[in-house]
């Protein structure tokens, strides 16, 4: 009997744990596999690019909105469409982002209804138009592996006719349209584009005074109940072959290529989706994810350009360019989260592309060891910094006194490295860091009490009179740099001829400004002023060099944010996904869902686009960051699992988030409590993790071990490909 009994324990046992894991593996199954599914709708359609509907494939891409009372517009964009005349102090004119056009689709008579559908899963769009001559549909997809835009005419419910016809933009600097810039002393007018037609192709020309010129070229195939236009644009910066490029490779694009094109689109999104998810119960902000993750596939991709301040949707803007202060390093912050190196790998490929402009944007005494880079530039990242020992810049523009931007932008790639743990990007990495971080050393002076100061002014970005000595932005981002550098040494063994600098310099590094009010822009400068930018707060977000676990610091981080946020006038949309992030690492998921609250009612436009002054798309991508920190965050080398979800939010869960070390994490909350972890090893290594839960079963499958350390954090050593669930004992 006692056998039978010990067998049957046993056996229960055995159960119990079998249902468990089957459990596990059905959380598993729910978080991962229910892809991006829905529809984006904007009713009724507007009269500009926020109030439209769009799609992209990284390099082209269409936006379909209303144009007067009959007519809708469908522009078309090509994102490395650049002007590319000599280097000039007259860059954002002369090397500007150029926009193409659009068709123009007369209905005849007037619209009386309308409605614009994205189809996020097979990316998309439809625009329903209602007139008295009955309805017509306007379908877009600009394919995911070809350069080509299928523009569907759906008119079987139309008894009128239509025409449309391609409207093109002239090819000028769109910044010239804005009163308030600074022209050029001279500016020379690119040629009149010109109209043409082979066969049954339809094209407008191009030329560019720099060279090559951009070709948009369409042909029509019918039936009875609807009209495609097939639309590709060709751009070449050198040749006068880029016309009969463009036209041969439409040429050859037939009915059959067509319906290959678009089942590897479906393909492509159906694999993109996968890569990740994020299910919320609160369905504005899922929407408003789920359109985030589809706008960066649609803007960028790893073989196509990275992604500038519009994407493929263009509209006057005074902004027609890479901004390099924030804005690029916003609108990658959610890629690495999302599992998306493939979006990620547009950033990085820009940097390491155009390595010798960096070397060439230093003054010339410190090009033999140093790269840096200016506010704004074209692709090619050339933008001057003008910063030397002993040379005055008071009427040198603010761009070009902006020390940390480059810095900043590696501490993007420095992501991709700890997402990847590539050796190959190591090796890129390293030198890209030490070289930035030398144009920091060599405006460095010591002083009497043995500290390390900026002996020349820098200029703050954003801040009215910011240029003074030893800004919060370039220290932080200094000692972001330094701590890198030293930690990436050691990885190889700390061999590095420049340790010891680099140690020197990190530990009497001048403290950081502050008043009581909190952190100061710079010496001698506090924030009195309002201000959008967080430009002084970033020693606590993104580096987190100030954090909430130093707990002798949680006051001065309270009233640091509270005095920024107090000045309200010049705030814009990221100052609130800023506070929001902040907020977040301080565990305050309420405070933080309220200031995304603010940006998504007051700022986001219908269709999630964002603009000051003209199109930017950053700050919405900021937020999807934002969101992404309510529910995971790794810093002070601690992963933190649901460290801030708001009280409203009850059942969240998220899998395949990608954190550092390349490690995949999954997990589930339900009614305000978090039942499932699953912590995937890709490259082996340790972890540091912490958890919501009283009392976590951890499970290894795998080779690995854990221990539960006195401060309640869980430490895991895995090898690679080992798994690890973690669920609440009950």
């Amino acid at each position: 009997m006692e056998n039978q009994a010990s067998l049957w324990s046993l056996q229960k046992k055995k159960t119990d744990m079998i249902r468990r894991s089957v459990l596990l593996l059905i959380i598993y199954v729910i978080i991962v596999y229910i892809p991006v599914c829905g529809q984006f709708k904007i009713v009724p359609l507007g009269n500009t690019i926020y109030e439209g509907v769009f799609t992209g494939n990284g390099l082209l891409g269409t936006m379909t909105y209303l144009s007067g009372k009959k007519s809708v517009r469908i522009d078309i964009g090509r994102t490395d469409v650049y002007d590319h005349r000599a280097n000039s102090e007259d860059k954002l004119f002369d090397k500007a982002r150029l926009s193409l056009g659009y068709f123009n689709l007369d209905l005849g008579s007037a619209i009386t209804q309308s409605k614009g559908e994205i189809y996020l899963k097979e990316a998309y769009a439809v625009a329903t138009i209602s007139t008295d001559q009955g309805q017509i549909k306007v379908k877009t997809t600009t394919l995911s592996n070809d350069n080509i835009i299928l523009l569907e005419v759906l008119k079987k419910d139309f008894t009128g006719k239509y025409s449309l016809n391609w409207v093109a933009d002239s090819a000028i600097s769109p910044r010239m349209e804005f009163s308030y810039t600074q022209k050029p002393k001279q500016y020379l007018a690119n040629p009149v584009g010109i109209n043409g037609q082979q066969g049954h192709i339809k094209f407008f020309e191009q030329s560019l005074l720099a060279g090559g010129g951009y070709t948009t070229a369409y042909m029509l195939r019918s039936t009875q109940e609807k009209d495609t236009y097939v639309i590709t644009v060709g751009y070449s910066q050198k040749g006068n072959d880029f016309t009969a490029k463009t036209l041969d490779y439409l040429r050859k694009f037939d009915d059959r290529k067509i319906r290959a094109g678009l089942m590897e689109h479906r393909q492509w999104w159906a694999s993109y989706y996968s890569a990740s998810t994020l299910k919320l119960p609160d369905s504005i902000y899922q929407e408003f994810y789920d359109m985030q993750l589809y706008k960066l596939a649609s803007a960028t991709r790893s073989d196509k350009p990275a992604m500038d301040l519009q994407g493929p949707w263009t509209s006057p803007t005074p902004w027609p360019a890479y901004w390099l202060n924030l804005n690029m390093q916003l609108a990658y912050s959610p890629t690495f989260k999302a599992n998306h190196l493939d979006i990620a790998g547009s950033l990085i490929q820009m940097i390491d592309r155009n390595k010798e402009n960096l070397r060439l944007n230093v003054p010339t005494s410190y090009r033999y060891n140093s790269i840096a880079v200016g506010r704004s530039s074209a692709p090619d990242l050339w933008s001057p910094v003008l910063l030397q020992k002993g040379v005055s810049l008071e009427q040198a523009s603010d761009g070009e006194k902006e020390l940390g931007n480059l810095l900043w932008l590696l501490h993007s790639y420095y992501q991709y490295y700890r997402a990847t743990m590539s050796q190959d990007v190591y090796d890129r990495l390293f030198p890209l860091l030490k070289e930035a971080v030398n144009y920091h050393l060599h405006l460095l002076e010591k002083d009497q009490r043995g500290k390390y100061h900026i002996a020349v002014k820098t200029y703050s970005p954003e801040y009215p009179k910011g240029f003074a000595y030893n800004t919060n932005y370039d220290l932080s981002i200094l000692k972001w740099g330094l701590k890198t550098l030293l930690e990436l040494d050691n990885e190889r063994g700390g061999k590095d001829s420049l340790h010891t600098v680099w140690d020197d310099v990190l530990t009497h590094l001048i403290e950081y400004p502050k008043n009581s009010d909190g952190f100061m822009i710079a010496k001698d400068l506090p924030y009195d002023e309002s201000h959008r930018h967080y430009s002084h707060l970033m020693m606590i977000y993104p580096f987190y060099d100030v954090n909430w676990d130093q707990k002798e610091h949680r006051e001065l981080i309270e009233e640091s944010i509270a005095h920024w946020q107090s000045k309200k006038q010049w705030l814009q949309g990221y100052s609130f996904s800023g506070a929001a992030s902040m907020y977040a690492m301080m565990g305050r998921g309420d405070d933080a869902l309220a200031s995304l609250d603010v940006l998504l009612n007051k700022y986001i436009k219908p269709n999630t686009l964002y603009a000051e002054s003209g199109p930017v798309i950053e700050t919405p991508l900021a937020a999807m960051a934002s969101m992404q920190e309510l529910c995971l965050q790794y810093w002070n080398g601690v992963l933190r699992v649901f460290p801030a979800v708001p009280s409203k939010w009850r059942d969240v869960s998220f899998a395949h988030f990608l954190v550092d070390g390349g490690n995949l994490i999954s997990a589930q909350r339900k009614n305000g409590k978090t039942i499932a972890v699953e912590i995937k090893s890709q490259y082996g290594g340790e972890l540091k993790v912490k958890l919501d839960m009283v009392s976590p079963i951890v499970k290894i499958h795998g080779k690995g071990s854990y221990t539960r350390q006195v401060d309640g954090l869980i430490m895991l050593v895995l090898d690679k490909g080992t798994r690890v669930s973690v669920n609440e004992h009950k």
